[in-house]
């Protein structure tokens, strides 16, 4: 039992503190998961729940923040590289492949190569057809997170805040002018990779035991920018997604005290964060029937089969996880 819920308070617990991103990664992938699929699959009766679920596309943000962080402690405790690449690339890709298969044969339908050239991620980077954007963006974060971990641990901090900087201006005028219109997903990469590289600083931050201040002025800094952007979202949309990013802080904080004040429900939500992949994967096929028109949508019923998506999605996730980790992963990533 791990020392934060040793000192859980049956009334409220309230604290905060940086080593909380690491202590809780499993749960807030979990929460993340969660989130994603109110998105995907909405709710239209219960309004409260609707009213969380337009913002889920957010949930992406703290998977990314959670992933470089623990990219980060990866590299910390082994700075093969190679190694490194091998343990990323035979975490995904194998599952990809396996449920892959499976979307395909049930919804996409494409023939052997043109699944080979979708699920490879190449189709992402060449404009052919691609499953999704968001693996071809993780291991596109992946491949250069060693390189990210150098600049952070040199203190290259002009190069780093330069990088987020640029990054977020071209997200500014992609978003005005309109070009995410041709480019949707590749958007959807571009402006997650500032949170990719802030949950390296956090782990950067947790490392050297720096003050949780600098984790507020961030928090602070964001505001005005999120208060900025979020009205412009009526006149363009994407502005939605894009202020949203400045509330990371803000997110990560919230779930944080959620996992805290709710013991009862946190060992199962970091076993959803544990198989968080495969929940994602498996929640595309659903997610594809549902966009496609080919599931009956009747309104009184909306809300019901919202639920029943989300734990068969779930349930599916963390068998496959089990699975894929009994016959592949003990193997090879020993």
């Amino acid at each position: 039992m791990r020392k934060a819920y040793d000192t859980y308070s049956p009334i409220t617990n309230l604290s905060f503190e940086l080593k909380d991103i690491s202590t809780y990664r499993s749960e807030l992938m979990g929460w993340s998961i969660l989130w994603i699929m109110m998105l995907h699959f909405t709710f239209t009766q219960v309004k409260p729940l609707g009213f969380i679920a337009q913002y889920g596309f957010a949930g992406v943000d703290i998977f990314m923040l959670v992933s470089g962080l623990g990219l980060f402690y990866s590299l910390e405790n082994d700075s093969n590289i190679l190694r490194f690449y091998k343990k990323r690339l035979l975490r995904i890709f194998p599952t990809y492949y396996c449920l892959g298969f499976i979307v395909n044969l049930i919804v996409t339908h494409n023939d052997f190569l043109s699944f080979l050239f979708s699920y490879s991620t190449i189709g992402f980077w060449t404009g052919g057809i691609y499953a999704d954007w968001f693996i071809p963006s993780i291991i596109a974060f992946y491949l250069v997170a060693p390189y990210l971990k150098k600049l952070i641990d040199q203190k290259q901090w002009i190069i780093i805040w330069g990088l987020v900087g640029a990054v977020l201006v071209v997200s500014f005028y992609v978003v005005l002018k309109e070009i995410v219109e041709a480019k949707n997903s590749h958007f959807f990469m571009l402006y997650r990779f500032p949170a990719f590289i802030f949950g390296m600083i956090c782990a950067y931050w947790i490392k050297n035991k720096k003050s949780i201040r600098w984790y507020y002025y961030f928090l602070i800094a964001g505001l005005p920018f999120f208060l900025y952007l979020f009205p412009c979202h009526h006149q363009n949309y994407n502005f939605k997604y894009l202020s949203l990013l400045f509330l990371l802080p803000l997110f990560i904080i919230i779930f944080i005290l959620i996992t805290k004040n709710m013991k009862y429900i946190s060992k199962l939500i970091r076993i959803i964060g544990g198989a968080s992949l495969e929940i994602y994967i498996i929640q595309g096929v659903f997610f594809s029937f549902v966009i496609s028109g080919k599931t009956d949508n009747y309104p009184a019923w909306h809300d019901t089969m919202t639920i029943g998506m989300i734990i068969v999605s779930t349930a599916l996730g963390i068998m496959s996880h089990w699975l894929i980790n009994k016959l592949l992963f003990q193997r090879f990533l020993r």
